[in-house]
């Protein structure tokens, strides 16, 4: 995922164009494998009810409880994925998958096979959230960080006031007003944060 470099020559206004050219197509990708998933699943859901092997009741269960843990799964934060993280989204999964099998089975009474499919159609569901949601929520994030700031009057007195403490900031600046961007972006000022803490250690 694209990150502002301080350290580099600030993008020209083209090339912040072709960035968020480059992240809206990518974000058009991802919520189009989103709702090919969702579609699939639902057809799954849509299949044991139709088929008698799950009641609305039940399905409707199966469907919440999947929901709940694929929206807590696609909010970690990570950009990128350790080896723990995908440990504990498979455990999760494996979990989720689990729970909704038993719950189906002991406390709705409904048949094995049916519980037992549903149950995988949960995991598969939280697997999604956990990767490609995340991923759109990441892209979305990167979007609102490359929005300019025009007229955020507290966030242009904090890049002026990075800018007076750090003559680096303040060449990043200007050259990126050379480079036709009067205004710079949620993401350089967040780039500033962090460079104002990184040289108070």
């Amino acid at each position: 995922m694209f990150k502002f470099d301080l350290s580099q020559e600030p993008l020209s206004s083209r090339e912040l164009q072709a960035e968020l050219t480059t992240l809206k197509n990518l974000r058009k990708d991802q919520i189009k494998q989103s709702c090919i998933s969702d579609v699939l699943h639902a057809f799954v859901f849509i299949g044991l009810y139709f088929s008698h092997f799950l009641s609305g009741y039940s399905v409707l269960i199966a469907v919440a409880i999947s929901t709940v843990f694929a929206l807590v799964m696609a909010m970690i934060s990570r950009e990128r994925l350790l080896l723990t993280d995908k440990l504990a989204i498979a455990f999760i999964a494996l979990g989720t998958a689990a729970a909704t099998t038993l719950i189906l089975t002991i406390i709705m009474k409904e048949e094995i096979i049916g519980s037992l499919v549903a149950g995988l159609t949960t995991g598969s569901i939280v697997i999604v959230g956990a990767t490609l949601g995340r991923r759109i929520k990441q892209v979305m994030i990167t979007l609102d960080e490359m929005k300019p700031i025009i007229d955020d009057e507290q966030s242009l007195q904090e890049i002026t006031k990075f800018c007076r403490q750090h003559p680096q900031l303040d060449t990043y600046r200007e050259l990126a007003a050379q480079n036709l961007r009067p205004h710079l972006t949620y993401g350089e000022l967040a780039a500033m944060r962090k460079w104002d803490e990184d040289n108070k250690l």
